[in-house]
């Protein structure tokens, strides 16, 4: 049987079901709007790149889905391992600080530049009024994973500042 692709419309549709199977196939709980992101650009590839000679168009999108999303998830455990000692590291001694002092206050919101207006919410909300993450998103009915995003990326950049200031960079 030739399996007749007319639309990467109608493919989306009907493959939008093993895309959120690969997820929990390898057993992804955090993130998972990125990953089936992910797994819709796999899709995509795979439905530019289908040969009919040379198999099934369902098997060769669930290959192609899975191995790019199995590469996000390998980028992402190595960036994740890069940057823990720092955020660990950093949220050490920023804690530390004790938040009723406006100069210390002063000094955290001196890295702070470039930073979004989100990014610098968790920076008040958790560094400087020592909130958890959980505490903030509850608070903002919005999910953990986002303020987390925030988090990750403030430090990011809070680092970057560092290093100018101190010419470290």
């Amino acid at each position: 049987m030739v399996y007749q692709i007319k639309s990467f419309e109608e493919v989306l549709v009907q493959f939008e079901p093993m895309i959120k199977k690969q997820i929990l196939a390898l057993k992804i709980y955090k993130n998972q709007e990125d990953f089936f992101q992910v797994g819709m650009i796999g899709l995509w590839e795979a439905y530019h790149r289908f040969d009919p000679q040379k198999g099934a168009f369902p098997a060769f999108a669930q290959t192609t889905v899975r191995g790019k999303m199995m590469t996000h998830l390998k980028k992402e455990s190595q960036f994740e391992q890069r940057h823990v000692d720092f955020t660990d590291e950093w949220l050490g001694v920023i804690a530390e600080a004790s938040h009723d002092d406006p100069l210390e206050r002063e000094l955290i919101l001196s890295y702070c530049e470039g930073l979004t207006d989100k990014q610098l919410t968790w920076v008040i909300a958790g560094i400087i009024e020592n909130k958890k993450p959980s505490d903030i998103a509850e608070e903002m009915g919005i999910p953990v994973d986002r303020v987390k995003g925030w988090r990750r990326e403030a430090l990011r950049k809070i680092l970057g500042n560092y290093r100018v200031i101190h010419g470290e960079g």
